[in-house]
């Protein structure tokens, strides 16, 4: 009887490992199509959801740090992860959201950046992850103009 080496056994099993995007990383082709980063602009990309009470809360911070970035040298998009787009929606009005979401209803670009926790914050200059946040922060707005003036982006 012929033994397959274990090697090859693995690679024939489907498996499907989600990978959380790193510092470094370059994010997809598709992923860049989607977010649409203007040239020259810092994104911040910001998944939350309505299920989400951090996401909630931090929010109107984020909107805060928007009307402070008065140079526009960053571009602030949200993701909203909710599966039900109605959800999403409505979590969106509640909060008075006044900067670009996305619906992310078919879970694809959560599963490309695969985050540990929520809400979760990326940094992303020329399609290259260069900083991220997972997990609640109090003053994230304040907390991103620290991260973005280290990246040397002052807001």
């Amino acid at each position: 009887m012929k033994t397959i080496p274990l090697v090859l056994m693995l690679s024939l099993l489907p498996i499907n490992f989600a990978v959380s995007h790193e510092i470094g990383d370059t994010i997809s082709k598709k992923a860049q199509q989607i977010l649409n980063i203007p040239a020259g602009k810092v994104g911040v990309v910001d998944f939350f959801a309505s299920w989400c009470a951090s996401c909630a809360k931090e929010i109107p911070d984020m909107k805060k740090f928007i009307k402070a970035d008065t140079e526009q040298k960053t571009y602030v998009i949200g993701i909203d992860v909710d599966e039900e787009l109605e959800e999403g929606l409505a979590f969106q009005q509640e909060l008075a959201i006044d900067f670009p979401v996305i619906n992310d209803t078919d879970q694809s670009l959560i599963a490309e950046f695969s985050p540990i926790g929520m809400p979760a914050l990326y940094y992303v200059i020329d399609n290259k992850i260069v900083g991220k946040r997972i997990g609640a922060v109090d003053n994230i707005d304040e907390k991103i103009k620290a991260d973005l003036a280290k990246l040397k982006v002052i807001i």
